[in-house]
């Protein structure tokens, strides 16, 4: 099958979309007129670190592409003592192209696939953004479930995804406003519509609600959403083993008062401790 031409330097095939050679030198270009503020994500992730890397810290990027993120996160806490910063991609071309780009002496690239990663050392801070939803629903909750053994206590996941609505009735509305961010990137209808093609089979993104509830049974405690645009969404997710059953599910114990203490049983106390339903 031919090739089609998905920007002014990319070509796909339909239904066999590849970060290969030709995406990967041209990634940081495209990824900005296909991701809505993806500057800003980078930003925001970079301040949301200050509050899980310190000394010692382990940080990985799960799919780091061209190093971009990386090399933010080494150069903001360049101060920490000994933090290590390791990124793992599918793809060669782009582990080739971030060696050429992060120069940290304490950051290194891995040609490897995420669901072979073991976290040795255990991971303070994880970053994925717009990987997982390239797996399958059984590689992302395998892959997950390893993340979170492999993380230490109190660590976090960052996760940034392409979503879909929770209701149907806006899923047309989202896929119509992100095409219009397309074309204001300067994207043709044309591009946009190979680029569709060319994920047919490939993009598995979930809705924002599965993507919580599949973070939730894989082990984190915590899950926010701190970043959302039609259907794109940002999700901190942090394991902690204190975890507090929310008050509404859990059943709360009180002390009888003095009158119930002394009043016999089903006397008039106890009838006025009912509800309408008879029930205490």
């Amino acid at each position: 099958m031919s090739r089609e031409s998905v920007d002014d330097t990319i070509s796909a095939v339909p239904g066999a979309w590849r970060f290969d050679a030709e995406v990967s030198r041209s990634f940081e270009a495209h990824v900005r007129k296909s991701v809505p503020f993806y500057d800003e994500l980078q930003r925001m992730l970079v301040e949301l670190s200050d509050y899980y890397v310190r000394d010692q810290s382990v940080i990985y990027d799960l799919g780091s592409s061209t190093g971009v993120t990386l090399d933010l996160l080494a150069a903001h806490h360049a101060a920490k003592e000994n933090a290590q910063f390791i990124g793992a991609d599918l793809s060669e071309s782009m582990v080739t192209e971030a060696q050429a780009r992060v120069k940290w002496p304490n950051v290194r690239f891995i040609h490897k696939n995420v669901l072979d990663i073991e976290f040795n050392p255990p991971a303070n801070f994880i970053v994925s953004l717009y990987t997982l939803q390239f797996l399958t629903l059984a590689e992302r909750r395998r892959l997950l479930k390893r993340i979170n053994v492999g993380m230490v206590e109190g660590g976090a996941l960052l996760l940034a995804e392409k979503t879909r609505a929770e209701n149907a009735c806006f899923e047309d509305v989202w896929l119509e406003l992100y095409w219009d961010f397309k074309r204001r990137q300067g994207l043709t209808p044309e591009q946009i519509l190979c680029k569709a093609n060319s994920l047919r089979g490939v993009l598995n993104p979930l809705s924002t609600g599965e993507n919580i509830d599949l973070l939730s049974q894989s082990g984190f405690s915590r899950v926010e959403v701190f970043f959302q645009w039609y259907n794109w969404s940002g999700f901190l997710a942090v394991k902690n083993g204190c975890y507090r059953q929310p008050r509404g599910n859990r059943a709360v114990a009180t002390l009888p008062s003095r009158r119930q203490e002394n009043a016999p049983a089903g006397g008039e106390a106890t009838r006025r401790t009912r509800g309408p339903s008879g029930r205490a």
